[in-house]
């Protein structure tokens, strides 16, 4: 058995002089809490709910100072840094406005440098605040997708802490929930349930609240563990992240990881904290609860230990899991997994009448005998269709005989999974009815490659079911490497976990399909393998774009490569300029980000300011991308935080002025009008949140605004009444693109 560790870690922070009362009079609602997943990292505060509504008071959690006043257009938009007593800041963010005071040291400053955008850093002395004190007033400034607080708790180093183990008390009975468990095999002498790919498996719960698994799980190798959970709170619809996870092995202790500190520098590590291949498999937030050799050290893992499992002694061993949130409400998970290497297994048809067909199974290899046989029938494509009916069966020496219904494997290939009487699983065997085969010869045939902790996978797809062998090498100019190879499914075959240092000096995949005579298909892509410490340029196939790795971009030895895409996401807004390139493995993570260029056609070389790069995520469609353009070259360059699909598209709609305030032609009393606004939007590319985008002039004077990204409006407010008579108002926007709008509105202060 593999030596545990009773790991060492604090579940809760305690700080003299802790008890901070909470910031809002709304109640103690959230809509997001501490190191949840977001695509750009960790949600690093808190989000307090605000009952859909801006202006409501926000109060100084403990005695303090403010340290720090800033106001922009995205990021936090109006914040406050308010430095306590106790040696922490508290730091309040999206604010509609601060307490007269405060506001009028911000619009000083915002005057004297004609800017909205402020980094202010008070004396000590000069802002000071008592426990209870109102500070500001809730908004919806800066990127905000609705009115909220977002409140952070930063400890000495200016670390954000957890805020509610460190202080803020917040009622809840609650417990975790969770939905699936994930096996991961980590190598290529991995196996779960007979399988070497990651296999996620649902959970049970029991009448007391807690989970089980579906069945005792088949392990061999090295894997690891990652589990679908969240938390959620009495009244409320949102889900959180639990506060800490706990994975035991045998009653004791294996790893442990909490989410109670973080830091701004470590946003992208969460692509190796969250279950990276079933997050961008749209599959859930799977936290991992196992750490590889070379991915980030942070404190939210144990140092101790890494989490994986391996070299346990063989037979049956117990998994708990406790997930638990700030108040310790505890969830748990349970189940036994069988540590045993999968077994093979012979299928040889028997006598059929004209209702059942007999097969009869055997394990090959070993003489423990068989306890029962599972059967899954497949359409001649290829297509899983249902588990088979097993009529009857009985003992034939170590193996079973079985009966099925004739009509479930007419025209069909079927699946057949063993399990033996001390729990081991076996590797699928397949029978194909060869009656309604394909022609191997002819047979379209596809090959995909993917990439997961344990290695590459080369698959074999041919488009229906085959008669035949089939066997996979690499071709290099001086290798020729057989890859060992699995039938997963009747047409489905899958080869090991292969390094991608294999890789090297490899220019073909090819696939010996034979029977009585031999086809040859080749597989020819270009590919790469990136390192850790190095930088490696990736040219696309037809040579239009192109990928560049930074040092540490991967943390492991990654093949890459890119792919042109044929059927991809349609764009419904704008011109598609270049093919749509998939950038592959998009289910690996980065921790830095990969430079990009696609090269733009000849006739864009005069008018290329409205082409830009875009990448498409499943939930904002076609995103733009920050692009530069070398016009020598003919390339749009970028960078890219995940390996996504990206194009060239064009923008060469105006964006939309859809309403303003005041009217044009409208007549306002002198003292009601004092507020100015215009709501804007774009077809794609949107607007960059700098200065440079828009301009507001009253009067012929630039007025000093404020801009929401989400809401897309833009507007100020006058510090004195107009004087009556006529007035105008100048609107100018524009877009990424250099898409501009411009408008003029007249109005009559009365």
């Amino acid at each position: 058995m593999m030596k545990l560790y009773i790991i060492a870690i604090s579940v809760f922070s305690i700080l003299h002089g802790q008890n901070y009362t909470w910031p809002t009079d709304l109640g103690k609602d959230l809509s997001s809490n501490f190191g949840e997943f977001r695509s750009t990292g960790y949600h690093i505060g808190i989000d307090m709910k605000t009952k859909g509504t801006v202006g409501h008071p926000i109060y100084a959690i403990s005695d303090g100072h403010i340290s720090k006043i800033v106001s922009n257009f995205a990021g936090f938009g109006k914040a406050l840094y308010l430095k306590l007593d106790d040696g922490n800041t508290a730091v309040y963010a999206h604010l509609s406005k601060f307490t007269p005071l405060l506001e009028r040291r911000l619009k000083r400053q915002q005057k004297r440098s004609g800017s909205y955008f402020t980094n202010i850093y008070p004396k000590p002395n000069e802002f000071i605040f008592k426990k209870g004190d109102i500070i500001a007033y809730s908004g919806n400034t800066g990127f905000s997708f609705g009115p909220h607080l977002h409140f952070e708790l930063r400890n000495k180093d200016n670390q954000p802490i957890n805020p509610l183990t460190n202080g803020l008390v917040q009622p809840d009975r609650l417990a975790p929930f969770v939905n699936e468990i994930s096996f991961i095999p980590l190598n290529d002498a991995s196996w779960i349930n007979g399988n070497q790919l990651p296999q996620n498996f649902p959970l049970f719960r029991d009448v007391e609240g807690n989970y089980n698994f579906p069945d005792t799980i088949n392990v061999y190798g090295k894997f690891g563990i990652s589990l679908f959970a969240f938390d959620k709170r009495e009244g409320a619809n949102n889900i959180y992240q639990p506060h800490r996870v706990e994975l035991f092995l045998d009653n004791q202790l294996y790893h442990a990881l909490e989410f109670e500190r973080l830091d701004y520098s470590w946003q992208s590590t969460s692509n190796f904290v969250i279950d990276y291949r079933n997050k961008r498999l749209n599959l859930g937030n799977f936290i991992k609860l196992y750490r590889n050799d070379n991915d980030p050290k942070i404190p939210i893992h144990s140092d101790s230990t890494t989490g994986i499992i391996e070299k346990i002694t063989p037979g049956y061993h117990d998994i708990r899991i406790v997930v638990l949130d700030a108040k310790k409400n505890m969830r748990t998970v349970k189940g036994t997994i069988f540590f045993m290497e999968p077994f093979d297994i012979t299928v040889d048809p028997q006598e059929q009448d004209n209702s059942t067909v007999s097969f009869v199974i055997n394990p090959r290899n070993i003489s423990i005998p068989l306890k029962f046989v599972t059967a899954y029938s497949f359409t001649p494509f290829g297509f899983a269709e249902k588990k088979v009916k097993i009529v009857s069966q009985e003992s034939s020496g170590i193996g079973l005989k079985i009966k099925i219904p004739i009509n479930e494997v007419t025209k069909r290939g079927v699946q057949f999974i063993a399990e033996n009487k001390i729990g081991t699983s076996s590797t699928p065997n397949h029978w194909i009815d060869t009656r309604h085969t394909g022609d191997f010869l002819t047979t379209p045939i596809d090959f995909e490659i993917s990439h997961t902790d344990a290695g590459v996978y080369v698959q074999f797809q041919p488009e229906e079911m085959i008669d035949a062998d089939v066997e996979l090498r690499l071709k290099g100019e001086y290798q020729y490497i057989a890859i060992p190879i699995n039938q997963i499914q009747p047409s489905v075959y899958l080869s090991k976990p292969i390094s991608p240092l294999q890789f090297q000096n490899i220019d073909q995949i090819e696939a010996i399909v034979k029977n009585n005579i031999e086809r040859s298909v080749l597989f020819k892509f270009p590919y790469q393998v990136a390192y850790r410490d190095t930088k490696i340029t990736l040219i696309s196939n037809d040579g239009n774009c192109s990928i560049r790795t930074q040092k540490n971009s991967f943390l492991d030895p990654t093949l890459i490569w890119v792919e042109a895409v044929h059927k991809h996401a349609p764009v419904k807004k704008g011109n598609l300029v270049s093919r749509v390139y998939q950038l592959q493995p998009f289910d690996r993570p980065l921790l830095n980000p990969v430079n990009i260029a696609i090269r733009y056609p000849r006739k864009y070389k005069d008018d290329f300011k409205k082409i830009h790069l875009y990448n498409y995520d499943s939930i904002e469609g076609w995103s733009y991308i920050k692009s530069n353009t070398n016009t020598d070259r003919k390339v749009i360059l970028g960078e890219v935080k995940h390996l996504d699909a990206i194009a060239i598209i064009e923008d060469n709609v105006n964006p939309v002025i859809k309403k303003i305030y005041p009217d044009q032609n409208g007549r306002y009393a002198s003292l009601e009008l004092r507020k100015f606004e215009a709501h804007i939007d774009d077809n794609l590319s949107g607007f960059e949140p700098n200065e440079k985008s828009f301009a507001m002039i009253l009067n012929g004077e630039p007025q000093i605004y404020s801009f929401q990204p989400k809401t897309k409006k833009i507007k100020f407010e006058l510090d004195r009444p107009l004087k009556i008579g006529e007035h105008q108002l100048e609107i100018e926007i524009k877009d990424r693109a250099e898409n501009i709008t411009k408008k003029n509105i007249q109005f009559i202060v009365y």
